[in-house]
């Protein structure tokens, strides 16, 4: 993203100077005037009254001058639709232990109209690394009010305040706090967090976290049953939001929870919830989230079909988390969390929740740290891009939504009639990597308002108000803004200087800037290998295991986390393969160790030919986890490896993906295409291999995170 071309700031500023209808601005441009408007704003059949005078479309005249033609944008005030979709926000990083992001940001956060508050999430779901006790709860509650929000409290079912497993008994205390002894008079509370993810919470990285094996559909409701009923004993006004699943509500396959929850205890929701991540980090790319908008609609499309056939096709459908991608950021890409891109994301869909006629549409979360920047607002009290998508709606969603009959390629609007209904206020959203001359009406009203023509800055949000009578106004927001470290400004003010917006670069302005750490120059040698053998011609230097020979060379190494015990690892007597021996006794100071083979050359393997990797598996895992794993080079640690490594950052953001395996027969595949959580990059890039590891993590549970592993793998090839 880059500063407006000289050449383009001439064209937008030639136009501004058209675009305030009904006052005495600048006289159009020679060539183009064909008079004073008449009265009421009119002009001859071909014209359009902008600035007082009649003028030709651009481009009409076929002129060098006459600038790029615009694009009409068309909005009928014919059929009106009340809006009963509102935005709300979530309340993560307000624990000591992550340094409380959210204090002091209530005045910003004031402004923005959120509707809700959701207290939630999985630090409250099993209240680590802080409780959320009774001081806490006070203190989300006074924050909810400080900001207008009404508060949505969830109840645990991971664990309690204490740290033990919670019953129905701990969530009708929480109600028992609020409305009976703190008197708050709380509508909503949630019961747990994505329990669709209760069976796998952790994941390869950290197992160790609090779960529920073996949770299902069945086991929610039998908990939400007993917790409901207990809640509603102490106040039976409250209303239910629920279940908020991940991911898992794909109608059809076996990733849908919500079938199963509706049909067996769907009536207790007064609001059902669910989250939306449409990204991973490494996917979150301007192009991609451009296109979401339609899989967007796809999906509430899908969703209300589960609640049509579960009998709740009446009940609120909401969106209690959202954001473009689910994960921390480290290389920064253009649509990623905190950049212009994942804020024009915000802005479109939003503007489709609110098409869609949603309950509310919750972003994750209010403010957190930089290395997450998922929130509006970063640790310094500063907005972010998203920040000004929000605001943009606050100010200018009226009461009444109406439908967008005509757009430009490129361009997203959201259209709706103010309070007062004399306005008509439009949301754009311009995904063009150029700017976009448009043409604006509104048709269905008694009187037509004038035509006006603006050019919306490439990749910006634009709030477009035309009254019914006087100038139209409009508010833009996108990377000039960014840069510069400021809100939305009027469009009439023309573009910033060149030499402004570099010396706002160069200070940093707000939000985060596409390509950041995403690598160095490095290009990684690619070189095929003469077998896809790796365990062959076996020996051992000391406590090193070497394989293969001459520039096909492959040796051992060790890992673990911070305060684990690396496992071993011992050549076995056949020479093809590695004996590896460890595990886990808490208390765990963290939850990863492994094995891994790297390619002992200043090249990397180009896999590009392969679909994984495929090893003998004999032992025993001793009720570990195994998961194994590729590194290429854009995963690798520049500091670590200066020739192979593209990752500029250090190993806590630079590591390759996995793949969880249960070996059930003696041969063991794991294709490439089943690992991912690598980190700058997901998945592998097949063409700059450089290691295979396999790695161990402790399980969840009653024992603590114990754990004891001792097998072998032997013949390890590519295949």
């Amino acid at each position: 993203m880059t500063a407006i071309s000289s050449a383009a700031a001439t064209g937008l500023s030639t136009l501004l100077a058209w675009s305030a209808i009904g006052c005495g601005g600048s006289s159009p441009p020679a060539g183009t005037e064909r008079g004073r408007c008449l009265s009421g704003g009119s002009c001859a059949s071909g014209l359009v009254c902008l600035s007082d005078f009649c003028v030709r479309p651009a481009g009409a005249d076929g002129g060098s001058d006459a600038g790029p033609p615009a694009s009409p944008l068309v909005v009928s005030a014919t059929g009106r639709t009340p809006r009963t979709t509102t935005w709300s926000v979530n309340y993560w990083q307000w624990m000591p232990s992550y340094g409380d992001d959210v204090t002091g940001t209530d005045a910003l956060m004031a402004p923005l109209k959120a509707a809700y508050m959701r207290v939630g999430g999985y630090n409250n779901d099993a209240n680590t690394p802080d409780p959320f006790d009774g001081a806490a709860f006070d203190h989300a509650v006074a924050y909810a009010r400080a900001i207008g929000a009404e508060p949505i409290i969830q109840v645990p079912l991971l664990a309690d305040t204490a740290g033990q497993p919670p019953t129905a008994a701990t969530a009708a205390g929480m109600v028992t706090y609020a409305n009976v002894t703190k008197g708050y008079g709380l509508k909503y509370f949630s019961l747990g967090n994505e329990p669709d993810l209760y069976a796998t919470q952790g994941g390869v990285t950290d197992s160790s976290l609090p779960a529920i094996a073996g949770f299902t559909p069945a086991a929610y409701c039998t908990t939400a049953t007993a917790y409901v009923a207990a809640m509603k004993a102490v106040d039976p006004t409250i209303k239910i939001v629920g279940p908020d699943l991940s991911w898992q509500y794909v109608a059809g396959t076996s990733n849908d929870w919500l079938t199963p929850i509706l049909t067996g205890c769907g009536y207790l929701f007064d609001v059902v919830a669910i989250h939306r991540y449409p990204f991973e980090a490494m996917q979150a790319t301007r192009a991609a989230a451009a296109s979401d908008a339609a899989a967007f609609r796809n999906t509430i499309a899908s969703v209300r079909g589960i609640l049509t056939r579960a009998g709740q096709a009446g009940k609120p459908l909401a969106i209690t988390e959202m954001n473009v991608a689910y994960d921390a950021t480290f290389c920064v890409l253009d649509a990623s969390p905190g950049t212009v891109g994942s804020a024009l994301w915000l802005a479109d869909g939003l503007g489709t929740a609110i098409d869609l006629q949603l309950w509310t549409s919750a972003v994750w979360d209010i403010s957190d740290s930089n290395d997450w920047a998922l929130g509006l607002i970063d640790p310094a009290r500063v907005p972010r891009p998203e920040y000004y998508a929000y605001a943009l709606y606050a100010q200018h969603a009226g009461p009444q939504t109406l439908q967008v009959t005509t757009a430009p390629a490129g361009v997203s609007a959201h259209a709706s009639r103010d309070a007062a209904d004399d306005a008509t206020e439009i949301i754009v959203v311009n995904w063009n990597e150029s700017d976009a001359p448009v043409t604006f009406s509104v048709t269905g009203l008694p009187t037509a308002p004038a035509l006006a023509t603006f050019v919306l800055p490439a990749l910006s949000i634009a709030a477009v108000e035309l009254p019914d009578q006087g100038a139209p106004t409009v508010s833009v927001y996108g990377e000039s803004q960014r840069a510069r470290g400021v809100g939305p400004e009027s469009l009439s003010a023309g573009p910033p200087t060149t030499a402004a917006t570099d010396a706002a670069v160069a200070g940093g302005g707000s939000g985060k800037v596409p390509g950041t750490n995403c690598g160095t120059s490095v290009v990684c040698p690619k070189v095929m290998l003469p077998t896809p053998a790796i365990t062959t011609a076996g020996g051992a230097d000391g406590g090193t295991l070497t394989f293969g020979s001459g520039n096909d060379t492959w040796q051992s190494f060790t890992y673990a986390a911070p305060g684990q015990k690396a496992p071993t690892a011992a050549l076995g007597p056949d020479g093809k393969s590695v004996q590896i021996a460890g595990g886990f006794a808490p208390p765990l100071d963290g939850n990863w160790e492994g094995v891994g083979l790297l390619f002992d050359e200043t090249s990397c393997v180009d896999g590009s030919g392969y679909t994984g990797v495929q090893f003998d598996f004999a032992g025993d895992l001793g009720g570990c986890t195994l998961a194994v794993g590729v590194s290429f080079s854009a995963d690798l640690s520049h500091a670590d490896d200066a020739q192979r490594g593209a990752c500029s950052g250090t190993d806590s953001n630079c590591f390759g993906p996995f793949a969880t395996v249960v070996p059930s027969t003696t041969t063991v595949k794991v294709p490439f295409s089943a690992m991912s959580g690598g980190s700058p990059q997901s998945t592998p890039d097949t063409t700059t291999i450089f290691d295979v590891i396999w790695q161990l993590t402790a399980p969840t549970g009653t024992d603590g995170g114990s754990c004891a592993a001792s097998f072998t793998v032997s013949n390890v090839t590519f295949y």
